[in-house]
């Protein structure tokens, strides 16, 4: 299966559809609807989308920190794609990326339900778990 990540451009079609991806991924699961988001902070962000036979299945978005540290957000993937390694190639994907444009650190907020596949590749804990749209999340580091 060869997957495609291409960038995504804000405001385009295959930005409503990463925010369909997001919705679909992220708030339904949890009676939730994207629609109620503030994206705005999305028109700032690096955004990246994984194809499989030109349909999108997964995403992963990439903002500047600070000059060491960049925020990964934004990883996810479709039910039906999970499980055959496509989570640890995008975030091998954006974390290369960000070596290349010099940063040395990654920060992202996880869902704790999704803390032991961060651990494997790398990330350790920083915080605490707390509650982010009604979902426990903790906040997690990697040095690149």
């Amino acid at each position: 299966m060869e997957v495609d990540i291409l960038n995504i451009i804000y405001d385009s079609q295959q930005y409503l559809d990463s925010v369909a991806l997001r919705n679909e991924v992220f708030r339904k699961p949890h009676g939730l609807d994207i629609k109620d988001d503030d994206l705005s902070e999305d028109e700032s962000m690096d955004m990246y989308g994984a194809y499989i036979e030109g349909k999108l299945i997964g995403t992963v978005f990439l903002k500047e920190n600070d000059s060491v540290c960049v925020q990964i957000k934004a990883v996810g993937i479709l039910d039906e794609f999970r499980g055959i390694g496509l989570g640890r190639y995008l975030l091998e994907f954006i974390e290369n990326l960000a070596r290349k444009r010099g940063y040395s650190q990654a920060k992202l907020m996880a869902r704790v339900s999704c803390k032991d596949f961060y651990i494997k590749l790398g990330y350790e804990a920083i915080s605490e778990p707390y509650n982010y749209k009604t979902i426990p999340h903790l906040d997690m580091t990697k040095s690149l």
